[in-house]
């Protein structure tokens, strides 16, 4: 369990989790072992991955509490019990179109998700989609950072701007925080000086450079 997983087993709270995109059964393991959740389902949308997470569910000795799906997204999974999904590790895109192909999701389910890649896109996503963020935090794994988001079908309480599509509700109250609000300033910046050289795009250059202001100083 690293940081990153960590974080998605720290915005669960309900007690039958699902995992889409299991990562060798790690996050279904660790929250039964932790007495977080009593029941699993560790999905994967392919077999080899799926059968390395089904033998490390055996050698945890976990077989009766934590069930190995094969299956794209959440299209094999029945809501059931379910309370927590959590889809993380893939890019924020991909995250949409999963959530997007599954309509029980908006029947009070807890989602967890961790974008590696655009989380300003799946923030806008969820936003249109009337999905709301009720709690942000940023985690590291290695030399990178990311967010990690609580999910839930209902709509927003809050406006659709800049700052929150690309920052989030990240607090610079952790070193985590304060490393993904630099690095997402230092990106708009770099975007918005690159648009604003190269003579094209003048009021979005313009707009990111604003942005980056934000926090340049965390």
């Amino acid at each position: 369990m690293d940081d990153r997983l960590t974080a998605c087993a720290e915005l669960c709270c309900g007690k039958v989790l699902c995992d889409v995109g299991t990562d060798h059964g790690y996050l279904p393991c660790y929250m039964i072992e932790k007495g977080l959740c009593t029941k699993a389902y560790a999905c994967d949308i392919a077999p080899g991955p799926l059968s390395s997470a089904r033998e490390h569910i055996s050698r945890r000795g976990l077989e009766d509490k934590i069930t190995p799906i094969l299956s794209d997204g959440l299209e094999n999974v029945e809501k059931s019990d379910i309370t927590d999904v959590v889809i993380a590790g893939m890019g924020g895109e991909l995250i949409a179109d999963i959530i997007s192909r599954c309509s029980w999701l908006k029947e009070g389910i807890n989602l967890v998700l961790q974008p590696m890649t655009k989380a300003d896109t799946l923030r806008q996503w969820l936003y249109d989609n009337g999905f709301s963020v009720k709690k942000e935090k940023a985690c590291i794994k290695g030399r990178f950072v990311y967010s990690v988001m609580q999910v839930r079908y209902e709509k927003p309480d809050y406006p659709l701007t800049g700052e929150y599509l690309h920052y989030g509700f990240v607090k610079s109250d952790t070193p985590a925080g304060k490393r993904y609000l630099r690095n997402r300033s230092e990106k708009l910046k770099k975007i918005g000086s690159g648009l604003m050289s190269g003579g094209t795009g003048n009021s979005l250059a313009a707009e990111l450079l604003e942005l980056s202001k934000l926090h340049e100083n965390e």
